[in-house]
């Protein structure tokens, strides 16, 4: 069994619970859910039944093991911050969350170095992209991996990295870059894929960068509208925001995923909202 260790820094307040939803955690399902997650997106696969087949072989189903095991070890006591999960709020709702700075170690293990190499581009594809636990879509529980193996990652995270990782995750070159954008060389079928990625302005106010999330996703929401996402019915936010840290900076990065709707007719979606939002949130 090959065998690697990711040393991982929390970089915006981590609202993941237990089993009981209440008491603060570090799980690994949730990691190793995310991967999935991220995986998926990355495929743009057209025929869902040839997805789902591949999916299986990877990551498992309830009658077929992982071919990859992941666990979670902290590497120091547990720090826990009330945070207030909608900042653009005066009184916003407080969730005790995992502190920003905390440090911990994902170790991933697989049956050869070929799989190791592709989870791990896999893991840190989903730290970069997504977060954990609620409002992760909105820049919460973002995670920046510091070291593998003890050797420490660049801190620079740009576009061509990214392109990079997506395109050895799928071992093909769908990704490219332009105007200042990654964008997706395939179309995939009825399910959240990627269609383009982009980088917003640096800033080393993370607390006005996660209430200017906040607020865009306030002033663009309407209850009958699911440009970004709703409640009833419910589905999530195809505009995705995470925070990456480079040195004292911190940027957000947005991903747009492809978005499928409800054909019930007394729900509408606009693009240009989505866009509207994303301007909002880069600038």
């Amino acid at each position: 069994m090959c065998e690697l260790r990711i040393l991982c820094k929390v970089i915006t307040p981590m609202v993941m619970t237990g089993s009981n939803g209440k008491d603060v955690e570090l799980r690994p399902s949730e990691f190793k859910g995310m991967m999935r997650f991220w995986w998926r997106a990355t495929k743009a696969e057209n025929d869902l039944n040839e997805l789902k087949k591949k999916e299986v072989e990877l990551f498992g189903k309830i009658e077929r093991k992982s071919n990859f095991g992941i666990r979670v070890v902290p590497c120091e006591v547990m720090k826990i911050e009330e945070a207030n999960i909608l900042p653009h709020k005066k009184n916003g709702y407080k969730k005790n969350a995992i502190s920003s700075n905390y440090i911990f170690e994902v170790i991933l293990s697989c049956p050869d170095d070929k799989q190791l190499q592709l989870c791990k581009n896999i893991f840190i594809l989903s730290t970069i992209l997504g977060g954990y636990g609620r409002r992760s879509r909105r820049g919460f529980g973002s995670v920046r991996a510091v070291s593998i193996n003890d050797i420490p990652l660049e801190q620079t995270i740009d576009l061509s990295y990214i392109a990079s990782l997506l395109n050895n995750s799928i071992e093909s070159n769908v990704y490219t870059i332009t105007r200042n954008k990654i964008v997706s060389g395939k179309r995939g079928g009825n399910y959240p894929w990627i269609k383009e990625i982009v980088l917003g302005k640096k800033t080393k106010d993370i607390n006005k960068l996660l209430k200017k999330i906040s607020q865009a996703a306030h002033d663009f929401y309407n209850y009958r509208d699911l440009s970004l996402g709703n409640i009833k019915p419910r589905m999530s936010s195809p505009i995705y925001v995470s925070i990456i840290k480079e040195y004292d900076n911190y940027i957000p990065i947005v991903t747009t995923l492809n978005s499928y709707y409800s054909k019930d007719k007394n729900y509408k979606w606009d693009f240009n909202k989505q866009n509207s939002f994303i301007q909002r949130v880069i600038s």
